[in-house]
């Protein structure tokens, strides 16, 4: 006990002298501050320009985490079925989504699926799914290419909680005349949702960061917006580090959650 505590000790101090040297590097001599300072007019369109992204950030990974954990749920459930076509599609679909990069599955959803659905007749085409996916905006396209690449990473984080659970205890719940899917629900994953909660966390993290690429797509989020303002005004220095801070806070925010989670959670042995 009084070594974890130690440990979070350790882990709180490192996180507020980071905080310190960011935010004193930033208010150093080093740079043109004044571009991004909230008291001069100048600063304060800059300031609203680079923060005008923000709601799309956070719009794009909200969604992406809801179908992201969707999608990983439903994987890991398919990756323990008993049929074995069905362990194939899962198998299958990490393995695809895990080895391409995010950046080309980006572009080729937004630039490539539209073209590929060009010459399909109209009757089909008529179809809400299909009329969605063929006329698609940026943000649509960000939230379907995020969401597909965070499912497949989150089935192995659920499909490795939902494992960790023992064998021995699914065993006593067929003997009490549970069903495989009510033994799932009231047995196996309410322990194994504490286990899966830091690991996923950080998946959901990764989310938050990758939205970043959704710029390339034309999606006018945070990294997006202060890489237009810096061709405008060419103080990359000021501009990239009030991006990071932006992303500091965020991710703070979504950590300090977690945590507090954890803490509701029950610790099940």
């Amino acid at each position: 006990m009084r070594g974890s505590c130690s440990v979070r000790t350790f882990q709180k101090r490192l996180a507020r002298i980071s905080l310190l040297a960011f935010a004193a590097f930033a208010l150093s001599g080093c740079g043109d501050w004044y571009v991004l300072m909230p008291t001069t007019p100048l600063g304060q369109k800059h300031l609203l320009f680079v923060l005008s992204g923000i709601p799309l950030t956070l719009l794009i990974s909200f969604y992406t985490i809801i179908f992201g954990t969707i999608i990983g749920l439903s994987g890991a459930l398919m990756s323990r079925s008993r049929r074995k076509w069905v362990r194939l599609i899962a198998a299958g679909y990490v393995d695809l989504f895990r080895k391409l990069p995010l950046y080309v599955v980006l572009l080729w959803i937004y630039f490539g699926f539209p073209t590929a659905l060009r010459d399909v007749p109209d009757d089909i085409k008529s179809l809400p799914v299909i009329s969605l996916l063929a006329n698609m905006n940026a943000v649509t396209a960000a939230v379907i290419g995020l969401s597909l690449n965070a499912g497949a990473f989150l089935i192995e984080t659920f499909r490795a909680g939902i494992e960790s659970i023992g064998k021995g205890q699914v065993d006593a719940a067929y003997s009490f005349g549970m069903s495989r899917s009510l033994a799932m629900r009231r047995i196996v994953l309410p322990q194994a949702l504490r286990r899966m909660l830091p690991p996923t966390v950080n998946q959901y993290i990764s989310v938050v960061k990758d939205s970043s690429l959704a710029g390339a797509i034309g999606v006018l989020e945070i990294t997006r917006q202060s890489t237009l303002l810096q061709t405008q005004i060419l103080h990359a220095l000021e501009i990239y580090t009030f991006l990071g801070l932006q992303y500091y806070v965020i991710l703070t925010v979504l950590t300090w959650l977690s945590k507090y989670l954890e803490r509701r959670f029950p610790q099940y042995n």
